[in-house]
């Protein structure tokens, strides 16, 4: 894409414009970063301004400046440690991404906004058979490694096919009613808990749902503050949250969760990898092999 195009597709203030242009002529960058494209710099220009004020200050053109050329050279550390840039999806990796979808987690779908823009990722916390989730004494480190693997691809198809998820941050609505302790990793996830500060996409809020007597504990202990930094929401169930945030919200939201309207899977995944056409086609392939073999998920909540 052009430098235009791009600058075009995203949106960006003049202020922004201008640190897009500071950060091309950065010098004694890392090596990996000498062939950056103008998009992946618009990427981090995106996320470490999503706060800049309208109208901002000298001190904060200089405050924002340093926060953008850290988000840069974050790039850097997050091809060294996850391949951001060099992976690939495999085969494997596609399957485990049509399981999770087709049990509705993570899903994302480009006909559902919040009122200012913001791409929504719905979750249904779903850890029965259909989706594959193993127990404790199955999550190897290769299953780690992979599912490491997967969330650091999702991330980087999102950016590239939301533009507003980085220019805005993603929102977050979760049923929680099917969360299962005994399979949730802690472990994996407090090791790892540093890949959403080296990929370019921002969690703008978090709502959830149907919380069990932990969650409420965990929400409780939770200071003003961190929720507020973390836009984290809670409610007791479905109704309540549509009720509190229902303005914010898109008017239908998927069955999945709580309500009326059907998602085709296949079609948001299909728009998530719409630029990546190696990565379109082994969707199909894989695709087409779990429905012939009759492994494509089907939890009574996705009927």
């Amino acid at each position: 894409m052009s430098e235009s195009s791009v600058l075009d597709d995203y949106k960006l203030s003049n202020e922004q414009v201008r640190i897009f242009h500071v950060m091309k002529g950065l010098r004694n960058m890392p090596t990996s970063l000498d062939n950056l494209a103008d998009e992946e710099i618009v990427w981090a220009v995106a996320v470490g301004t999503i706060d800049l004020p309208e109208n901002p200050s000298n001190s904060d053109k200089c405050f924002y400046e340093k926060a953008v050329e850290e988000r840069v050279r974050r790039l850097d550390r997050a091809e060294t440690r996850f391949g951001w840039f060099s992976l690939q999806y495999t085969k494997p990796i596609m399957r485990r991404l049509l399981a999770n979808w087709f049990c509705g987690m993570l899903v994302i779908d480009p006909e559902l906004k919040t009122r200012d823009g913001n791409p929504i990722q719905f979750v249904r916390e779903y850890y029965g058979e259909e989706s594959g989730y193993p127990g404790p004494e199955g999550q190897t480190d290769e299953w780690k490694q992979e599912s490491i693997e997967l969330y650091v691809l999702m991330a980087r198809s999102t950016c590239r096919a939301y533009p507003t998820a980085t220019t805005k941050g993603i929102v977050s609505f979760s049923d929680m009613q099917d969360f299962d302790w005994d399979k949730y990793d802690m472990g994996s996830k407090s090791r790892n808990s540093d890949i959403s500060q080296l990929v370019p996409n921002k969690l703008a809020r978090m709502i959830t749902f149907h919380p069990d007597e932990k969650m409420n504990k965990f929400y409780k202990d939770m200071s003003k503050r961190s929720r507020k930094k973390w836009g984290f929401k809670q409610y007791t169930d479905f109704k309540s949250a549509v009720a509190a945030e229902g303005d914010y919200l898109p008017s239908e939201l998927p069955t999945f969760v709580g309500g009326t309207y059907r998602v085709n899977i296949l079609k948001c995944l299909r728009y998530l990898l719409r630029r990546e056409p190696e990565a379109v086609a082994l969707l199909m392939e894989t695709h087409a092999e779990m429905v012939e073999n009759g492994e494509l998920p089907q939890p009574a909540h996705m009927l």
